[in-house]
């Protein structure tokens, strides 16, 4: 049977990665970041085409072998961008807004109050929602919640791994993940936004592996739909792809009400205390963390992103239609976000201005190289 390639899903994967390239190494290098870029595009690609020849020469076992040396090695680089990379000394507090909101929440001092470790603007404030920073608590409790990285690496292994039953594809989406300059500024940083997608991703091939529905498992799935929205806005868009075609499937008007009054309520119940922190001054009406994840937005983009992402989840009937749905939906949101956002400012304002946060591609990251990696089994479900 002929592999058909995820090419757009490709191209999502290698476009973010020329982006990270040319932006860094123009300010950082005097090397051509345009010639490096396409040099890396290049490399990747022959590397990609590469396996997809030689894939079927190696043994299950010996994929085994290469992904956990692989594995291991990762965790090995990542330990050392952890001691050697002062969090203080990088200019993107993703580290700091989930360290310094657990700081002062054990402290009894209202978290959504304390500025990042970066210049105090009115945006050094942490942005993520309760639960995610409760996800967190273990690596602070460690020491440093940039230890989550470890975490978050192995998580995705073990699952794919568990889901796919391949170590062929398991070994393909990681090594596609190491070769990309975009992942390792993620390790650099100590950035959770990756993170933070890889659970969704995750929490997304246990729900279809287990064949958890809406007819069998409704209030589990509002649980988790609830705790999910008390994470990142963004984190929603692909849960909500994933399990919009079997939500208008259900027969049950009641039921189709009750879901989202539901979520909403699980998902409220986490920004309670924080609501109620201060009842004399309010605190959280003027400062709260929706206030750092709206302010990027877009209601044209927002609104016409959500038609399309609708119309293209009800016409996906496989689960691989719907991770590629997902992967497109992601990306044309953040690329459209930010070119509406900074259209005034040409090329450089887009590459180049601060709060032009290109890491936010990276959330399509798992679904694109999980199209990638299923693509090279010969059974895999159109």
């Amino acid at each position: 049977m002929k592999t058909k390639y995820p090419f757009a899903e490709l191209g999502i994967f290698l476009f973010t990665n020329f982006l990270f390239i040319f932006k860094y190494l123009s300010r950082y290098s005097a090397s051509s970041p345009l010639l490096s870029g396409l040099v890396y595009i290049v490399f990747v690609l022959g590397l990609f085409f590469l396996f997809t020849r030689l894939r079927n020469r190696f043994s299950e076992q010996t994929f085994k072998v290469f992904s956990w040396i692989m594995i291991a090695g990762a965790f090995f680089a990542i330990g050392l961008a952890l001691w050697k990379i002062d969090p203080l000394s990088v200019r993107v507090d993703r580290w700091s807004a989930t360290s310094y909101f657990l700081d002062a929440l054990f402290d009894g001092r209202y978290p959504y109050g304390v500025h990042t470790h970066v210049p105090p603007t009115t945006h050094s404030y942490p942005s993520p929602f309760p639960f995610w920073q409760y996800v967190n608590i273990p690596f602070w409790l460690m020491g440093d919640v940039g230890y989550g990285l470890f975490f978050f690496l192995l998580l995705p292994f073990l699952t794919i791994k568990w889901f796919t039953n391949s170590y062929k594809s398991t070994f393909l989406f990681f090594f596609l993940l190491f070769l990309s300059p975009a992942y390792w500024w993620e390790i650099a940083v100590r950035s959770d936004g990756l993170s933070n997608a890889t659970l969704i991703f995750c929490l997304i091939l246990y729900l279809e592996k287990k064949r958890i529905t809406f007819s069998t498992h409704f209030w589990a799935l509002v649980l988790l739909c609830g705790c999910v929205a008390a994470t990142r806005l963004s984190a929603v868009i692909p849960l909500a792809l994933y399990l919009l075609l079997p939500y208008t499937r259900q027969s049950s008007v009641g039921r189709l009400i009750l879901f989202p009054i539901g979520v909403l309520l699980v998902a409220g119940c986490f920004f309670l205390p924080y609501i109620f922190w201060d009842t004399e001054t309010w605190i959280f009406f003027s400062r709260n963390p929706f206030m750092e994840q709206m302010r990027q937005g877009n209601s044209l983009v927002t609104l016409a992103i959500l038609l399309l992402g609708i119309g293209l989840a009800l016409r996906s009937k496989t689960f691989m239609q719907r991770i590629r749905t997902i992967s497109w939906i992601v990306f044309l949101f953040i690329l459209l976000t930010q070119i509406v956002r900074f259209a005034g400012d040409g090329i450089p304002g887009f590459l180049f201005n601060d709060d032009c946060d290109i890491s936010y591609f990276t959330l399509a990251f798992p679904y694109c190289l999980f199209s990638l990696s299923a693509s090279m089994r010969d059974d895999e479900e159109e």
